[in-house]
């Protein structure tokens, strides 16, 4: 991800799972509660194992609910309890009591800790049920259970880290963000990125644009051209219009800059506007900033091939319009399962071994199941231990 531009001027000075219209892109399915499971038999004990007791190492907790499709429910763990920290998504947005968080096939993680975020790193156990295409072997799925790959998991020990281990964490991207323009290391100049194209989805109309050029002075952005292709879908229009260039004049700013794609013009903030870029005032210099942002009710994607030439409105839900910002999750880069191995419309667990590092110790983690005993989905079970040396034992 291209670091933001204050930072480079400051550089210069989860077993067998539920039906899953998940939100991993399985675009295809009805994640509803069925009774159609695999081998449940083998997901361990369904009761909470969590208590004030010691548990054996591998010792499953769960299940956990999160709901619905319909009606998800975050569920927040505290991997040092060892228990559900009940909070409501508010509370939970700061609160630094919790560590790990489910909400049907997606696993989240506490960045709430700025100096010390909490993190993951996959142990790669199981990477040979894929096969040198990368496509997962369907029989090494469904052939594992809780049992068989207990001892993939007891055999991660903090001495088997050799400190080479590449912890990621979640975070935060915009959708159009800083990738408007090229920095180039060895001179530091930056230009536009011109072959970057960008479309917005905002007030049932369609825009595309790209930066065609910029200028600055210190640290902040005088101007910035770009070049709009507006589509009236609204009106029936299915193509982008020819593109107009729009400047927007940023230099000594006193409020954020707004662009109406429909006009294709700078606007105030009481105006309808669908994009804006920040006014700031950095070491002496006023301009806008180095990102752009769209409207709340507004979504977009990047066209990275330029291949658009119009949106089909009863597609546009299928092409990846997503909001101004949005999370990017570590467990997403290792997905924990696998969706319709053996058909139907079932996700199975690669009963992947992370490791979890919070501000004070660090865990392994391993998803057992995503059914309960009735068989409905979104219900996890897991293991998780605080990491021990074997030597020391």
């Amino acid at each position: 991800m291209k670091a933001s531009m204050q930072v480079l001027w400051l550089m210069l000075g989860l077993t067998l799972a539920g039906c899953g219209s998940s939100d991993n892109d399985v675009t295809s399915t009805d994640d509803t509660d069925t009774s159609e499971t695999g081998d449940t038999t083998d997901s361990g004990d369904s009761s909470d194992s969590s208590s004030d007791e010691s548990t054996e190492e591998g010792a499953i907790y769960g299940p956990y609910s999160t709901g619905t499709t319909s009606e998800p429910v975050m569920v927040y763990f505290d991997l040092e309890t060892g228990t559900a920290v009940d909070l409501t998504d508010e509370e939970a947005a700061t609160d630094t009591t919790w560590d790990i968080a489910f909400k049907r096939t997606k696993i989240y993680l506490n960045t709430n800790d700025a100096d010390a975020p909490v993190s993951v790193y996959f142990t790669g156990n199981n990477s040979d049920w894929f096969d040198a295409d990368g496509n997962a072997i369907a029989e090494s799925f469904t052939s594992a259970s809780a049992e068989t790959e207990l001892e993939d998991y007891v055999a991660v020990t903090a001495d088997s880290l050799d400190g080479s281990e590449e912890f990621v964490t979640d975070s935060e991207e915009y959708v159009i963000g800083d990738k408007f323009y090229n920095y180039d290391y060895t001179t530091h100049v930056v230009t536009a990125a011109d072959d970057v194209y960008f479309i917005v989805n905002s007030d049932s109309n369609y825009a595309k644009f790209r930066a065609t050029d910029v200028t600055y002075t210190g640290r902040t952005i005088d101007s910035l051209t770009l070049a709009v292709a507006f589509q009236d879908a609204v009106n029936g229009e299915t193509s982008f219009a020819d593109e107009v260039e729009v400047v927007v004049d940023a230099a000594s700013c006193t409020d954020d800059l707004y662009v109406d794609f429909d006009t294709q013009q700078q606007v105030t903030a009481t105006d309808d506007w669908d994009l804006y870029i920040p006014c700031v005032t950095l070491y002496g210099s006023t301009g806008g900033n180095w990102e752009l942002h769209i409207a709340d009710d507004a979504t977009a994607m990047v066209d990275e091939n330029n291949e658009y030439t119009g949106v089909e409105s009863s597609y546009a839900s299928y092409m990846g319009f997503t909001s101004d910002s949005s999370d990017v999750l570590a467990f997403d880069e290792n997905p924990w399962y696998q969706y319709g191995l053996a058909g139907g419309h079932l996700l199975w667990s690669q009963y992947g071994v992370y490791v979890i590092e919070t501000a004070s110790a660090q865990y392994k983690f391993q998803i057992t199941s995503y059914y309960d005993d009735e068989g409905t989905s979104g219900n996890y079970s897991f293991r998780v231990d605080a990491l021990t040396s074997t030597s020391a034992e």
